[in-house]
């Protein structure tokens, strides 16, 4: 009981911010800001803050779409919702969250100097919390550069540049605490770990390395008190690594182009001789996917893509999500005790997510299951508390064989959800804390039960 009551604590907060009185913030000199040495120790922070906080901006999200859906973490009672972001081209590219704009199709940046410009979403990708908006106006604006997260070490500076709680540019400095770090947020989790002070308010807010490199995007944190906490010195932060990829997709299509190769994977047990990092096991493959046409079956101990180590589950996604469709890679394994290797063609994601336009209501993905807001065409088959339709799921998902799509979710563990956006929560809060999620569907004119078993990886 100790352990449970001591986890209830705490919560991974995707934090969007929802206060009013948000203060102007950016400021701006034209061009992209040059990377520069890095500083030491006694030279403090105040030139670099100096240098780096006009292309830190604030951003405002405002819903317009007629039912579109609102999120209570993020959204006020005039139905905007607002968070942090910085520009990373001089002619108004802007990188973001995607919970901060997610819902909402009206967005404004506000500078350091108080200058509000309009915006227009070019893409998001729910799968990795990123989305890039791109200002409407003519003015150029300070920028910054993209660094290598790779190169980032545990003990190494950390700089976050953020509004939190709507006060305006604020910075804060740590360092990184650690790498790696799987929230089970969704299948790319490989968050770099911070304890530079990050709030509410922060999301879409770049850390930078000593050098004024971005390095990461800040997305979530580890709080007490609910909604309502604070800082407690551990975030977390898309690396840019992955970032600049998912960035350079939308802007270049307006969607995340990822490879797929059509299998399931899970660690080696420790009967296996399972350590954590040496390879993974083929659990599951989908008919007449890239993966099965190369031969691989369930079963197959995976060891090498293209090369590279495959320590677990998760470095398999993100070397999969990363290779563009048509691609011809070399995996390497054991078939029992006969080593094996498949010539596999990368194919193309079935679950790519595009921009909402008016026409395509927003979704949100948790569990595996792609939600959206019931619409009108839905009702004349609906009863009026459906109010969340599953769109979509993942074939691997804790929804495989229980959940189909067109089915009306009514509640998750007895509580009833009026959102996507609430649906998300509870599934998270739930997962987090139990071994079989229970919800309530709506299918072919009754209420029906399931159980979903969450993906521990």
């Amino acid at each position: 009981m100790m352990t449970a009551r001591l986890l209830a604590c705490f919560w991974i907060s995707i934090f969007g911010l929802g206060l009013s009185g948000l203060e102007p913030v950016g400021a701006q000199t034209a061009g992209p800001t040059p990377a520069g040495p890095a500083i030491g120790l006694g030279n403090g922070f105040a030139d670099l803050s100096a240098r780096l906080q006009p292309a830190v901006v604030a951003i405002r999200a405002k819903r317009s779409l007629v039912g579109a859906p609102r999120d209570s973490v993020h959204a006020e009672a005039g139905g905007s919702s607002t968070g942090s972001g910085f520009v990373i081209d001089p002619r108004g590219v802007v990188v973001t969250n995607n919970h901060v704009i997610e819902g909402n199709d009206r967005f404004e940046i506000m500078l350091v100097d108080g200058t509000v410009l309009p915006a227009t979403l070019v893409g998001r990708d729910a799968e990795t919390d990123l989305a890039v908006l791109r200002t409407t106006g003519t003015m150029r604006l300070s920028s910054v550069t993209w660094g290598n997260s790779d190169a980032a070490r545990v003990g190494d500076w950390a700089i976050a540049i953020g509004s939190p709680f709507g006060l305006g540019n604020s910075l804060s400095v740590g360092v990184i605490s650690a790498r790696n770090r799987d929230l089970q947020a969704g299948r790319y989790d490989d968050f770099l770990q911070t304890d530079a002070a990050i709030n509410r308010g922060n999301s879409g807010g770049p850390l930078f390395n000593a050098r004024g490199e971005v390095i990461g995007v800040n997305t979530a944190i580890v709080s007490p008190g609910g909604t309502q906490g604070g800082s407690v010195g551990v975030g977390f932060a898309v690396p840019s690594n992955l970032a600049r990829k998912i960035v350079a997709d939308i802007l270049q299509t307006g969607s995340v182009q990822r490879g797929w190769i059509g299998l399931r994977a899970r660690l080696l047990t420790p009967e296996e001789g399972g350590t954590g990092q040496n390879g993974v096991i083929v659990a599951d493959v989908a008919a007449n996917s890239p993966a099965a046409k190369a031969g691989l079956r369930m079963g197959d101990r995976i060891l090498k893509w293209a090369g590279q180590p495959v320590s677990d589950p998760r470095a398999l996604a993100r070397y999969a999500a990363a290779a563009p469709a048509g691609a011809k890679v070399k995996v390497e394994g054991f078939r029992g005790r006969q080593a094996i290797f498949a010539n596999l063609v990368v194919g193309r994601s079935p679950s790519e997510v595009r921009a909402p336009t008016p026409q395509a209501m927003p979704t949100v993905t948790a569990m595996g299951l792609v939600l959206r807001s019931a619409a009108p065409s839905d009702r004349p088959k609906l009863p009026p508390e459906v109010r969340v339709i599953v769109s979509a799921l993942d074939p691997f998902g804790p929804g495989k064989d229980q959940v189909r799509p067109g089915d009306g979710l009514l509640e998750v563990q007895g509580q009833a959800v009026a959102s996507p956006q609430e649906a998300r929560a509870a599934l998270q809060a739930a997962a987090r804390k139990r071994d079989g999620v229970v919800i309530r569907l709506y299918r072919d004119g009754q209420p029906i039960y399931r159980a979903l078993r969450p993906t521990r990886r």
